[in-house]
This record gives structure tokens, C-alpha cells and sequence, in this order.
């Protein structure tokens, strides 16, 4: 937080250091910007199919984990010592499983949303940095950053919605125009 404090406090004496020049400051929801972009939807729908296999997966893990911890609670006075130690025996190694099925979810959802985004938004920041030179910004603020503490943003120096638009318009041109040519079957050989 001081450290963004700080930064802040440096655009503001670098604005004064210049003679109280008027600095080109832009604000952008980076995130918003990456997530919401074309690339960005169809990477956050991959991910979000993944998410919800892996979230019926655990709460199906999770639902026969009860269903064995309430077996235990109901049935403690009839059950034997033996069954009894099975069934906990049970519930023990159901709960670990289930807590490396989480943190293994967890490690490869981490790991999914860096694969699909991390391309997307690496296009996103060469999109920036080429909207920032055009635009002769001197600061660009990121709104999405957690500790940003950026209080108001007037829509004039918002750019997220025209960053949003430059990064569709330039993956629409880097996608193919039209379907590749559908290939003609080789010729029969000749009969002998």
C-alpha cells in the first residue's frame, strides 16, 4: 500500500517538477480489459468448463464423504469395533483424498488460467504500450490492481472500453479471413 502511495505521490511531484505542465494520465482496468476482450472470453469459457468439471468432481468426492461420516454417526452403537475402525479408516483416507483432489484442482486450474490468459494478456500489455506512445500518455493507472487505491476515475481518462476494442481489432485481423480450401481427393489409379 505505501508502495502505491508512493507511486502516486510520484506522478503528482513529477506534474509539479514540470512546471506544473499538464502530465497525459490515463486510468485502464487492465484485468477487465484482458478478460473481456474476444481472446480473452473464449480463454475465461474454457477455463470456466474446466472449473466446473473439477467442481462436480470434488462435491461429488465431498457427498461420499458425508454420506460414510453420517453412516458412522448413525449407525456407531450398532456397528462392531472392527467396522467401526473400517468405516473411520474410511472417512480418514476419504478426506485426505478429497484434500489432494482440492490442492491437485487448485495446481492445475492455476496452471489452466496462465496457459489460456497469460497470452491474452501478453497481447494486451504490447496493445497498451502502443496506446500509451500514440496517445503521448506520460502515466497509465491500473484500476483492477487490488491495492490501486485510485478513489475516482472520471470516464474522460478511462481507457479500458478503447483498449478492450484494439486488442479485438487486432486479433480479428490476425485470424484467418476464410476457411482453408477444402483439398481435392487424389485421382484413382488406373485400372490395369
Amino acid at each position: 500500500m505505501r508502495f502505491k502511495s508512493a507511486a502516486i505521490l510520484a506522478v503528482i511531484l513529477i506534474s509539479t517538477v514540470r512546471g506544473f505542465a499538464q502530465a497525459r494520465i490515463a486510468v485502464v482496468d487492465f484485468e477487465r480489459a484482458a478478460v473481456s476482450s474476444a481472446e480473452g472470453k473464449k480463454a475465461e469459457a474454457k477455463f470456466n468448463a474446466k472449473l466446473e468439471e473439477r467442481r462436480n468432481e470434488i462435491e461429488k468426492k465431498q457427498k461420499e464423504l458425508d454420506d460414510k461420516q453420517n453412516q458412522l454417526k448413525t449407525q456407531e452403537r450398532v456397528l462392531s469395533e472392527p467396522a467401526k475402525a473400517e468405516l473411520t479408516r474410511d472417512i480418514n483416507r476419504r478426506t485426505t483424498d478429497l484434500t489432494r483432489l482440492n490442492e491437485d484442482a487448485q495446481k492445475e486450474l492455476d496452471s489452466l488460467r496462465q496457459e489460456l490468459l497469460g497470452p491474452v494478456v501478453s497481447l494486451a500489455r504490447r496493445v497498451l504500450d502502443a496506446l500509451a506512445s500514440e496517445k503521448g500518455y506520460d502515466t497509465i493507472l491500473d484500476s483492477s490492481a487490488p491495492q490501486s487505491n485510485i478513489i475516482f476515475v472520471d470516464k474522460r481518462v478511462d481507457i479500458t472500453e478503447e483498449l478492450i476494442k484494439r486488442i479485438d481489432m487486432l486479433t480479428a485481423t490476425a485470424a484467418p479471413a476464410s476457411p482453408a480450401p477444402a483439398t481435392t481427393p487424389a485421382p484413382a489409379p488406373a485400372p490395369k
